[in-house]
């Protein structure tokens, strides 16, 4: 537990580092009071990182009762490379392209880096852009067996804010992917995992033991997910179907 303790320390101090020099920025004269993409991240990460401290203090960082479901960042990162190119006009007279997407799972965040242009006005030259997005787990369907995900937006860096107007054009892109262009870019996003919604029964029949077969419904609910070491960790409550479900099931 010594060594849990210790580790759960050092983690959190980068995270830490980032947000203080974060709101260093904030507070100097003259600087937009809107974060910047990494900062947005550290933000994230660090508030993240606090829940995985404690939860590795009090030794509940893996306690679960029912399943376990583990989505390596390979995984998520082979699916982004499958659908990309990506295109859409995502509001506010922007367009954007994502040329390559990237995953790094991590400090509590499953952080999705997306690289591309953005243009604005419908003109052909516009700016380099890198999107950073985190993934959250919604709902596990297991008729379909996918984990249905929610990806938010943390923030956008561009390589040439001028060529994408003025006003703080970043932060105008930002706000037009919060607001639902990032949904247009990437559509419903869905992890598939394979899980098993009946518990099956066989019969038994001898000499000293009768057992009748049954084939019981599941009902499957996603509890809570962790994001450390590479992978999301999603914790499922499995449990039999109510009473009457499985009256009229039988």
């Amino acid at each position: 537990m010594r060594i849990l303790r210790v580790a759960a320390a050092v983690v959190v101090g980068p995270a830490l580092l980032g947000l203080a020099f974060a709101q260093l920025r904030l507070t100097r004269p003259g600087r937009p009071a809107r974060m910047s993409a990494r900062e947005a991240l550290f933000s994230r990460q660090n508030e993240e990182l606090v829940k995985l401290a404690s939860a590795a203090e009090n030794g509940t960082l893996l306690d679960f009762k029912g399943m376990l479901i583990v989505v390596d960042q390979v995984l998520v990162r082979d699916l982004l490379h499958a659908i990309t190119p990506l295109e859409a006009d995502v509001g506010s007279g922007f367009h954007v392209t994502i040329d390559s997407a990237d995953t790094a799972f991590g400090d509590g965040v499953a952080l999705v880096r997306m690289m591309g242009t953005a243009s604005v006005g419908g003109v052909s030259v516009g700016s380099q852009v890198t999107v950073l997005a985190a993934i959250d787990v919604v709902e596990l369907h297991p008729t379909s067996g996918v984990l249905e995900c929610r990806v938010g937006i943390l923030g956008v860096e561009a390589q040439n804010a001028t060529a994408l107007g003025h006003n703080d054009p970043v932060g105008r892109l930002t706000e037009a992917l919060a607001r639902g262009g990032l949904s247009l870019l990437l559509g419903s996003f869905e992890i598939p995992v394979s899980v098993e919604t009946r518990l099956s029964i066989p019969a038994v029949e001898s000499k000293r033991l009768r057992i009748a077969a049954e084939n019981l419904p599941l009902t499957i609910a996603v509890q809570k997910v962790k994001v450390f070491g590479g992978r999301i960790w999603v914790f499922v409550d499995v449990a039999l179907a109510p009473t009457e479900k499985l009256e009229a099931a039988s």
